[in-house]
């Protein structure tokens, strides 16, 4: 009976330590967006003695400059190195940060990848070709990707938002972009959308009005819409005929 109650109080308290790594290890999403400006005095009280002041990794392997790092990162990975530290690695745990402190930095970090003459380009190309769908301030109509939404964002990596773009989304309004966007055109609008996370990341660039999306492949005769027009269209010019060749018998 013993032995039976030691198990007992073995397995409790296993699950006890395996609850409390789980609670630990949880990733935590902001409530508002986060302050590039606060996370860079964070990061340069912090960070910059190890990950550079530019962010290229003067003494630390990540280089935050480095583009095929950045576009296979996120900011949940970030956030769980900053609170956790990284093992066997130099990286310590700053869980002594306050969480809005962490996602601060870990939007300052992105600033090093996202430069401003991108993002100004893909304001240009977000404006023109995906606010129609995911609306100028990148919430998106019903259906569509809210960009806004921070825990959405925090684990995605921003090559997946460029396959998207590439590839489209199948099963979904979302089409693809290939043929009409160029490779670096795709990029800097996937920078931009990035910027949805931040609450300080202005642009001067105006957003140009959004198209209205069309289905691929589809042109606007061949649309329900299109085909009423023409068929009002056909009707109105008829009566208009019929009133001519009328108003000319009664002369």
């Amino acid at each position: 009976m013993g032995s039976i109650n030691w198990k007992i109080y073995f397995i409790l308290i296993s699950l006890c330590i395996m609850i409390s790594s789980a609670s630990a290890s949880a990733i935590y999403y902001p409530d508002e967006r986060s302050s590039i400006e606060s996370g860079k005095k964070i990061y340069l009280s912090n960070c910059a003695g190890c990950h550079g002041e530019k962010g290229d990794g003067s003494t630390s392997p990540f280089n935050f400059t480095s583009s095929e790092k950045m576009i296979k990162s996120n900011s949940s990975v970030f956030f769980d190195s900053i609170t956790n530290g990284i093992s066997g690695s130099a990286m310590p745990s700053f869980s002594r940060l306050p969480k809005k402190d962490r996602w601060d930095v870990i939007a300052y970090l992105w600033t090093f990848w996202i430069d401003r003459q991108s993002a100004e380009k893909g304001k240009m190309v977000f404006g023109k070709n995906c606010a129609g769908c995911h609306g100028i301030k990148g919430d998106g109509l019903p259906g569509a990707f809210d960009f806004t939404n921070l825990s959405q964002m925090a684990v995605k990596q921003p090559s997946i938002f460029f396959d998207r773009l590439t590839q489209g989304v199948s099963g979904t309004a979302m089409r693809s972009w290939k043929s009409d966007l160029t490779e670096n055109e795709r990029w800097d609008a996937v920078k931009y959308v990035f910027t949805f996370q931040f609450s300080d990341y202005e642009l001067t660039a105006p957003i140009p009005a959004p198209t209205r999306p069309q289905s691929p492949g589809k042109e606007w005769h061949n649309t329900t819409g299109g085909v009423a027009i023409i068929f009002v269209s056909a009707g109105l010019a008829i009566f208009i005929l019929y009133l001519f060749i009328r108003g000319l018998k009664e002369r």
